[in-house]
C-alpha cells in the first residue's frame, strides 16, 4: 500500500478525483435503484464529516452507528471515516421485543466504547428521544448530508489518528466485544483478500448483509469498493421480508459475487421453481461466498441442483472461514474450483478427534472444506497442550496474521488471553487434510456427554430436517448434571404445532438422530421466537444452556 492512500476514506477521496463519474454503488430504495458515482459518494461523505464536525465530533472520537437503512448507513460510515473518527456499527436486534431494555443496552455499549455520539435513523431517534444521554450526543442520520453540504469544512481523511474501526463481535458465545482494527491493517487485509480472490473487469457485487456484521461490511461493501467495481446494496430488511429480491438483483445486474450465511441459501431453496418460472439468470454468479455458520455439503448440492435451470454453477460456491479478530477472512478456496467435501467417521471424530475417511452411510459425517490461508495469514492446529496435531486430527485453530486485531477495546487481560505470542486463539476446532481446512465446531460449545464430543451444528442440521421444525430455529446445547457428572444433551426446536402434536414431533426428532447413531437426553419444543439470537440471527447457545440450567426456558419436554 506504499505511496497510496492509507485509509479507506482517503482511497474514496482519491477515487473521486480521478474517476469521479464512474459508478460506485447502487442502493435499493423501495422498488427503485439509486445510483451513486465515486464523486457523489465522496461529496456525501464530506458533507457528513462537516455536519458531524459542526456538532463537536473530532478525529479520533468514537461514534456509534445504528442506521438500518442502507444508503444513509453507508454515507454516514464514510463520513465518520472522512472526519477521522472511529465508527462502531450496531445492529437492530433480530427480535426487538423490549425497546427500553435495548436502549439501555445501547447506552451501556456507548459507555464501554467511550463513544462521543450515537448516530441513529430518524425512526429510532424518535423512540430514543432527542438530545443527549449520559454524555453521548444523539444525532439523526437522515439530515446530515444536507446539513453538511453548505459547510466549508474540508476533512483530511489520511490524517486520521486511528483506529479505523471498533468492530463488535456477534456475541453468540459471550457478550459482544470491541475488536480494534487499525487503518493500516484494514487496508492490508483488503489487499490480501483481493490477491486471494482477484476481481475480473466485469465484476458486480450484490449484498443484503447487515453492515454491523464483518462479512457484510468488509465482504459486501468494502471488497467491491477497494477493487473499484460496483456494489448493489439492499437492506437486510429487504431480504428478510422478501428473499426473492436477492435472486432478482443477482439476475438483473448480472451479479458475479455475493456473500451470505448458509441459512440464507437454505431459505432460497423453496424459491427455485419461482426463479425458473420468472426466467432469472444466475449464470454470471462466479463467487457465491458462504460462511459465518457451519456449511452443510448437502445444502450446497441441493442449492446447486435446484438453481441449475437458472444457470447457477456448483463450482461457484466459495466456502470461507474467518472471524472479526482476524479482520474478517482467514481461509479462501480457489475460485471456481469444485467444493472439497470430506466424508469421515462421525463416532471416531467425536471420541478420538480423528477425521478418518469412511464410506457413505448413517455413521458418516460430511464436512465442507474452506480452503487455505489468504496472504499474510498463517494457521496452526494444536491440542490441549498447545502441541501441533497431525493431519486429519482435530485441534484448536490458531491464527497469526499481519492483519490481526490490535486487541479488544480497553480489555487488556482479555486481549492477552486471546492473542498469545502473536497467535490468536480462535476457540474454533478443525482439522487439515491435503492442504484444505475443515471446521468442526466451537471449542466452548461442544457437548461433552459420557466422554463423547457431540458437535452442536450436526445435531441442529439433522433436527432441522424434521417436518414441523422451524428452519434455522434449532439449538443443541449441553447442560452440566452434577448428579451424573457429565453433560445432558438437549435439542431445542421452535415449532408452530399445537401441544397435542408435539410429542410425536419430539419422537421424530429423536428417531432422526438415532438413525445417525446419536442419543440425546432431552428434546425441548418451544414457541416461535423463543430461542435467543444475536443481531445477525445466530443462535446464542451459551445463553440457552444457562437458561435451561436456571429453569428459565419455557417449553414442552417431548
Amino acid at each position: 500500500m506504499s505511496g497510496g492512500p492509507r485509509t479507506l476514506a482517503g482511497l474514496l477521496k482519491a477515487r473521486s478525483q480521478t474517476q469521479g463519474e464512474r459508478l460506485a454503488v447502487r442502493y435499493k430504495e423501495g422498488e427503485e435503484w439509486l445510483s451513486r458515482t465515486w464523486g457523489e459518494t465522496w461529496a456525501e461523505a464530506r458533507a457528513v464529516a462537516a455536519a458531524l464536525h459542526a456538532r463537536g465530533v473530532r478525529p479520533g472520537d468514537g461514534v456509534l452507528l445504528l442506521i438500518p437503512e442502507v444508503r444513509p448507513a453507508v454515507s454516514t460510515l464514510f463520513g465518520v471515516w472522512a472526519l477521522g473518527a472511529v465508527p462502531s456499527i450496531l445492529g437492530v436486534p433480530y427480535r426487538l421485543s423490549d425497546l427500553d431494555a435495548y436502549l439501555e443496552q445501547l447506552r451501556g455499549t456507548a459507555r464501554k466504547l467511550d463513544a462521543k455520539a450515537l448516530v441513529l435513523s430518524s425512526m429510532l431517534a424518535g423512540m430514543a428521544g432527542e438530545g443527549s444521554g449520559n454524555g453521548v450526543s444523539l444525532i439523526v442520520a437522515d439530515s446530515l448530508v444536507e446539513e453538511g453540504r453548505a459547510l466549508p469544512f474540508q476533512p483530511e481523511p489520511d490524517a486520521a489518528p486511528g483506529p479505523c474501526l471498533v468492530q463488535l463481535t456477534s456475541g453468540s458465545t459471550s457478550q459482544p466485544r470491541g475488536v480494534v482494527l487499525s487503518h493500516e491493517k484494514v487496508m492490508l487485509h483488503m489487499e490480501s483478500m483481493s490477491r486471494a480472490l482477484p476481481s475480473p473487469a466485469h465484476a458486480m457485487a450484490v449484498s443484503w448483509l447487515p453492515l454491523h456484521h464483518d462479512m457484510g461490511l468488509l465482504g459486501g461493501l468494502l471488497f467491491p469498493f477497494f477493487n473499484n467495481f460496483p456494489a448493489h446494496m439492499l437492506s437486510p430488511l429487504d431480504f428478510r421480508q422478501r428473499p426473492f429480491a436477492w435472486l432478482e438483483t443477482m439476475s438483473q445486474f448480472k451479479g458475479t459475487i455475493c456473500a451470505a450465511p448458509p441459512s440464507a441459501y437454505a431459505i432460497c431453496l423453496g424459491l427455485a421453481n419461482r426463479a425458473k418460472e420468472a426466467g432469472l439468470d444466475l449464470s454470471a454468479w462466479e463467487v457465491a461466498m458462504i460462511g459465518a455458520e457451519p456449511i452443510s455439503p448437502d445444502l450446497l448440492r441441493r442449492f446447486s441442483d435446484k438453481f441449475a435451470p437458472c444457470g447457477f454453477r456448483a463450482e461457484s460456491f466459495f466456502p470461507v472461514y474467518g472471524l472479526a479478530e482476524a479482520t474478517v477472512a482467514v481461509t479462501f478456496p480457489p475460485k471456481l474450483a469444485p467444493t472439497v467435501v470430506d466424508r469421515v467417521d462421525r463416532a471416531t471424530l467425536e471420541r478420538e478427534g480423528r477425521a478418518v475417511p469412511c464410506a457413505e452411510g448413517p455413521g458418516a459425517l460430511e464436512l465442507t472444506g474452506v480452503g487455505r490461508p489468504i496472504p499474510h495469514t498463517e494457521v496452526r492446529l494444536v491440542d490441549e497442550q498447545d502441541q501441533p496435531v497431525p493431519e486429519r486430527t482435530q485441534g484448536e485453530i490458531l491464527v497469526r496474521a499481519a492483519t490481526l486485531m490490535d486487541g479488544y477495546y480497553r480489555e487488556p487481560e482479555l486481549t492477552a488471553s486471546a492473542v498469545q505470542e502473536g497467535w490468536l486463539r480462535t476457540g474454533d476446532l478443525g482439522y487439515q487434510a491435503d492442504g484444505t481446512y475443515f471446521i468442526t465446531g466451537r471449542k466452548k460449545e461442544l457437548i461433552i456427554k459420557g466422554g463423547h464430543n457431540l458437535i452442536p451444528s450436526i445435531l441442529e442440521e439433522l433436527a432441522s430436517e424434521v417436518e414441523g421444525v422451524r428452519a434455522g430455529c434449532v439449538a443443541a446445547v449441553g447442560v452440566r448434571s452434577e448428579q451424573r457428572q457429565t453433560e445432558m444433551a438437549y435439542v431445542l426446536a421452535e415449532t408452530k404445532l399445537e401441544a397435542e402434536a408435539q410429542s410425536k414431533l419430539g419422537e421424530r426428532i429423536r428417531e432422526r438422530l438415532r438413525a445417525h447413531g446419536i442419543a440425546i437426553d432431552h428434546v425441548l419444543l418451544v414457541a416461535p421466537g423463543t430461542l435467543p439470537k444475536t443481531t445477525s440471527g445466530k443462535i446464542k447457545r451459551r445463553a440457552i444452556s444457562e437458561a435451561i440450567a436456571a429453569g428459565q426456558l419455557p417449553g414442552t419436554l417431548a
